[in-house]
């Protein structure tokens, strides 16, 4: 067997995680979340574009904790999600989970006279294990502070990981946020941030640009999946904002005098090659949605 041809022809099948999550559909019907917890997530398309002052909106409500990019280098959604993604069609085979293999046997020790090498335990705990770790993570520090309802925002998650969190929490609700990328680039230059650290950094306007596109592209495809909400920066910034459709999507009371406080803001004047390697990255998204570079 060529087993570089072997493996050029895994890489070709390896499913999305929403892809996996229908092959699970599919193979296990009756596998659903119950989970009640009711989260709310903020996606913003990468760093500097309000993702801070959306989560200090929603919190503003008091009765709930939204978390900031809680451990992002650890990349602990991206990476929990990607595991789910191993789940295809035809793996795991049916004959390794240990309800198919002790269909006619009553105790587990009548598994020593067969071939256990892979030996899994039914479907539903890891579900409900994914569903715990994030829940113990995040919820319960909220509950001990009083606080019932949580969530988190994030800079570097697609919209593959909004679908994987749906179907642990059906009742989560999920805010897209983007923003003019010339402005973000502007606030965000001079840093070095990672995607995927150690391995992605982003410096360049290049990377930068890359990531706002990429992440902004599944947003606007795809937040209807989660029955999400595309929030666009400088709408939330004007005074006219429809703070009401916000407030009854959360199901929170907020706090609109929030918008008004600036806590943190930086702005440099932006190299013109800087600029026109940016705009090549954002565009036609960028021209689409109405920014233009300012000759």
């Amino acid at each position: 067997m060529d087993f570089q041809t072997k493996h050029e022809e895994d890489l070709k099948i390896v499913p999305t995680v929403e892809e996996a999550l229908n092959n699970i559909s599919l193979r296990w019907p009756e596998l659903k979340s119950n989970c009640d917890s009711s989260p709310v997530f903020i996606f913003s398309a990468g760093w500097r574009s309000g993702s801070t002052l959306l989560q200090r909106l929603v919190m503003s409500s008091g009765s709930i904790i939204v978390w900031g990019e809680p451990y992002g280098r650890a990349g602990l959604i991206d990476n929990l999600s990607s595991s789910i993604a191993s789940i295809t069609n035809n793996y795991p085979a049916p004959q390794w989970f240990i309800d198919e293999i002790l269909t006619d046997r009553t105790s587990p020790s009548d598994l020593a006279g067969e071939w256990i090498a892979n030996l899994y335990p039914e479907i539903h705990y890891l579900l409900e294990s994914h569903i715990s770790f994030l829940l113990n993570l995040f919820e319960k520090p909220a509950k001990t502070r009083g606080i019932d309802r949580w969530g988190l925002k994030e800079v570097r998650l697609t919209v593959d990981n909004a679908i994987y969190l749906k179907w642990l929490f059906p009742k989560a609700k999920f805010l897209f946020l983007y923003r003019n990328p010339y402005n973000c680039y502007a606030s965000f230059q001079g840093f070095y941030w990672y995607k995927r650290w150690p391995i992605e950094p982003v410096y360049t306007p290049e990377q930068f640009g890359a990531h706002w596109k990429n992440l902004l592209e599944g947003y606007i495809a795809s937040s209807h999946k989660v029955d999400g909400m595309l929030i666009k920066y400088e709408d939330l910034c004007n005074e006219n904002f429809d703070l009401a459709s916000l407030e009854n999507y959360l199901e929170l009371k907020l706090n609109k005098s929030t918008l008004a406080k600036v806590i943190y803001s930086t702005k440099r004047a932006v190299p013109p090659e800087e600029l026109r390697l940016l705009s090549s990255a954002v565009n036609p998204l960028a021209k689409e949605l109405g920014y233009e570079l300012e000759e």
